[in-house]
């Protein structure tokens, strides 16, 4: 049988120039070309969605990750635009949307009208909706009801990148990834600093940031036990500080966040993980993956008494969900469903 012809968004030409390449693109397409053609895979744009334009005579399906972010993006207005002249035009045209709702809202956007009109146009047109925290379905029922019919959970798919270490532990806690408002790493300090706790724990806060105002904000908490530092991580560093510390934690705001990448990574590596209780981290936690905490005062006490324990690499919960969460996995899982519901 002939593959049916998908446009991916987004494959930007430009992400690897700005330090802010996402493997999740490139892994989602591997995982199901087996079944499908990308039409766009190997012709990368600079031109956000208005690239789609020469493409779609020939589409069966276009799949939408992140496009609330849209009207924030190098021609945005025009862009955001567009959207509500091609959404009719896909449908006139019988193309599927698949979209992947990977936050509640667009990080950063708040309340943005055009974030969420852009999230009530995806949860109104879409064909199949997509999201890997179980939560996200209880979101998307509150914002339209009856949307759940049209919606799916599938966990965020991750790699197993455990390797044996001798390294140290060097760090109490971990932080990384992109420094950004959102996710709240200030507010952590800040609680810290409130319960005259900013030396308690050798604490390693590293990643791009993404405003430098807010990067200087942070390095106020600076002192003897905390590093923080403006760099980019790759695979290597990230292995290796993981290995060398107790715990990773994540601070991110319960308003926005439903799956994390960045928490799938650190997964990947065997990280003893410490986050919110919202999202995708509540499903691992039930699951006797990851702690999670209720309030960041909360998170604290399980620093404390996570870095009591002796170290503990063996996890027969994780070893179970890296098996059965991998990427082969959901590209097997998720074009079955693309066949039987979307036609």
């Amino acid at each position: 049988m002939k593959k049916k012809n998908i446009y991916i968004y987004p494959l930007s030409s430009k992400d690897d120039r700005l330090g802010l390449y996402n493997p999740y693109i490139d892994d989602l397409i591997e995982s199901l070309e087996s079944n499908f053609n990308f039409v766009n895979k190997d012709k990368p744009s600079g031109k956000g969605i208005l690239d789609i334009i020469k493409f779609l005579p020939k589409l069966h399906f276009i799949h939408f990750n992140w496009i609330e972010k849209v009207h924030s993006n190098r021609f945005g207005k025009l862009q955001y635009r567009f959207m509500f002249i091609l959404i009719p035009l896909l449908k006139i045209m019988g193309v599927k949307i698949i979209w992947t709702m990977h936050n509640k809202l667009s990080h950063g956007e708040g309340d943005d009208p055009k974030t969420l009109a852009l999230f009530n146009l995806m949860l109104r047109k879409s064909h199949l909706i997509l999201t890997h925290a179980s939560a996200g379905i209880d979101f998307g029922e509150s914002l339209l009801p009856g949307v759940k019919r049209r919606m799916i959970y599938l966990s965020h798919p991750v790699k197993d990148r455990r390797l044996k270490s001798e390294l140290q532990k060097k760090y109490d806690v971990l932080i990384w990834g992109t420094i950004s408002p959102y996710k709240g790493i200030d507010q952590f300090l800040q609680e810290l600093s409130t319960n005259n706790k900013l030396k308690q724990f050798k604490m390693l806060i590293k990643g791009k940031a993404s405003d430098k105002a807010y990067f200087n904000k942070l390095e106020k908490f600076k002192n003897e036990k905390i590093e923080i530092r403006n760099e980019f991580i790759n695979d290597d560093d990230l292995a290796h500080m993981i290995a060398e510390s107790k715990t990773v934690l994540f601070t991110y705001s319960k308003d926005s966040i439903l799956s994390s990448g960045v928490l799938m990574d650190s997964l990947g590596f065997g990280a003893n993980i410490i986050g919110p209780h919202v999202g995708a981290f509540a499903d691992l936690a039930e699951d006797g993956i990851i702690h999670t905490f209720k309030d960041l005062s909360e998170s604290i006490s399980l620093i404390e008494e996570e870095c009591s324990q002796p170290v503990n690499d063996a996890s027969a919960a994780l070893d179970k969900f890296l098996a059965a969460n991998s990427w082969s996995a959901f590209g097997k899982n998720f074009g079955e469903i693309l066949k039987k519901r979307v036609r």
